[in-house]
């Protein structure tokens, strides 16, 4: 339920000039709105499940891309089901769309599967251990090239002219020396990656698909005093996050989707950390820059 300032499920992720949404549960419209993101600039949407407090938004946030004037493509993509009812509310409220809407359903099984590529970044889909098919996301940004390191460039005394040259064939001559690109650039900064796992019991299977990601956002809806409830309703403690965090080797997690019977959030904070340090809590209106 929407208490203690908290709403349903839903984050904007934002890479370079890509913006997608990643689950969309009642109220996200209002919270787009709210903290003034691009809903125009909006390219898809990735569905976890189909629990109402994750999808439950869909419905009126593409009718109101359609009253707005959308006129770009739309990709949205989710477990088994979600085309259907996708088609269900558009029908059943007399809603046709003026933009293109592509529904990719996702079936999984054990495996962990390219979703979306382009020249930046790939789209990772994987299993969920939850009591609906459910499927996590691994947004992984491409290997960069090496940078030109000006410094060494200039000493060089070399023309800029042939920097397009040395950058495209890695090599050129000038006053009878060679130059490599290798010998006037930096190594490329370390790629980044961003895991959303929700909703999910611990699963070590999630920690070998998401290895090595930069920053996880796992859910953390109970305290270990309440493993019985988590394990009933197929979902994770903050301990539990804080371990996948850990068997994941990522560099920082992030916890959220807390039940409500928690006003205070703090114990569920130092819950986590007593296994995994670098762990913070995500709050209403948060913006994340990644390390």
């Amino acid at each position: 339920m929407p208490l203690h300032g908290r709403h349903h499920s839903a984050q904007w992720l934002q890479y370079e000039s890509t913006h997608v949404l990643i689950d969309c549960g009642e109220a996200t419209q209002h919270q787009i709105l709210r903290y003034r993101l691009p809903l125009h600039k909006l390219r898809a949407i990735f569905i976890s499940h189909l629990h109402a407090d994750h999808v439950a938004g869909i419905g009126g946030l593409l009718t109101t891309l359609h009253m707005q004037g959308h006129q770009r493509p739309l990709y949205i993509f989710g477990p088994s089901g979600l085309r259907n009812l996708i088609e269900l509310q558009l029908l059943g409220t007399f809603a046709a769309l003026r933009y293109p809407l592509y529904v990719r359903e996702v079936f999984l099984r054990r495996e962990k599967v390219l979703l979306w590529e382009d020249a930046r970044i790939e789209i990772w889909t994987f299993p969920l251990r939850h009591g609906v098919p459910t499927i996590g996301y691994l947004f992984a940004e491409k290997p960069k090239p090496k940078r030109l390191d000006t410094e060494k460039f200039s000493k060089l005394g070399l023309p800029e002219s042939l920097l397009p040259i040395l950058r495209q064939k890695g090599v050129v001559e000038y006053n009878g020396q060679e130059i490599t690109w290798d010998s006037v650039s930096l190594p490329p900064s370390p790629p980044k990656s961003y895991a959303y796992c929700t909703d999910t019991m611990f699963s070590q299977q999630t920690a070998d698909f998401i290895s090595g990601v930069t920053v996880l956002y796992h859910e953390a809806t109970f305290l270990t005093e309440h493993q019985q409830r988590a394990a009933q309703t197929f979902h994770s403690t903050a301990r539990e996050a804080a371990l996948t965090a850990s068997a994941s080797k990522t560099q920082r997690l992030y916890i959220g989707h807390y039940s409500t019977r928690y006003r205070n959030l703090l114990p569920l904070l130092e819950e986590a950390r007593q296994f995994f340090p670098e762990t913070y809590l995500v709050e209403e209106g948060q913006t994340i820059t990644f390390p």
